[in-house]
């Protein structure tokens, strides 16, 4: 990597582990809610159901085909129409304690505060997130985030969502990077995280879980947030 002097960090998935995290908040609520009463065989069945919408929903929102409220409310919408539980008023209670609830949670992606610690002090560390903007700042402050950023980019409040490059090129100018070519994003989302950047002109680096695939050229992956720690 060359000249890099602005870090750009995605949250969720990267820093802060949303998988862990919103699957204990889910669990507590199914059983709180009784949800195997309304028919539903198992926790581990409704997750997976979960799983599959939210993914789903939330592509269609960095896509701007829907709105913040509809990702909130429909996924779990969604979920309980799988299993014939027809109840929009179950659906909205869970989401409104979901969302309430979730950011609360502690779970960091393994190395993130190490990796912090290693780049804090030597480079300008900002986030750039398409999450919600209630969410994000109760994340990075009760995880012990908050710190480690001299800037939070969310794209509610920006009004561009990821992959949009004029995302990027905003914070790139609002943390006061001299150039763009100077700015490096990390991210676990390809189409998202890298390829908005890569557009913008930034460098790149893709924190995959998935095995090795072809990506552009200018895209390094690595698997672990450990690798950083080498390669700046």
């Amino acid at each position: 990597m060359k000249n890099i002097t602005h870090i750009f960090f995605d949250l969720d998935h990267t820093l802060w582990d949303t998988d862990k995290n919103s699957e204990e908040s889910l669990n507590e609520l199914f059983h709180e809610m009784e949800l195997e009463q309304l028919g539903i065989p198992s926790f581990k069945v409704f997750h997976h159901h979960y799983v599959k919408h939210n993914v789903r929903l939330w592509g269609l929102y960095a896509e701007n085909q829907i709105g913040k409220d509809a990702v909130r409310l429909h996924r779990f919408v969604h979920t309980l129409q799988d299993f014939n539980v027809h109840d929009q008023s179950t659906a909205l209670n869970m989401a409104d304690k979901f969302v309430e609830r979730t950011p609360f949670k502690l779970n960091l992606i393994k190395g993130a505060k190490e990796i912090l610690n290693h780049l804090h002090g030597r480079y300008n560390l900002s986030i750039i997130t398409n999450g919600f903007s209630e969410s994000q700042y109760i994340k990075l402050k009760e995880s012990g985030l908050e710190k480690y950023f001299d800037h939070v980019f969310i794209s509610e409040e920006i009004g561009i969502n990821k992959p949009d490059p004029a995302i990027f090129q905003y914070a790139a100018n609002k943390s006061g990077a001299k150039e763009i070519r100077n700015c490096l994003m990390i991210g676990d989302t390809y189409q998202t995280d890298i390829l908005g950047a890569i557009s913008a002109g930034m460098q790149s680096f893709f924190l995959s879980s998935g095995e090795p695939s072809q990506y552009h050229e200018d895209v390094i992956t690595i698997k672990s947030l450990d690798e950083l720690i080498v390669l700046l």
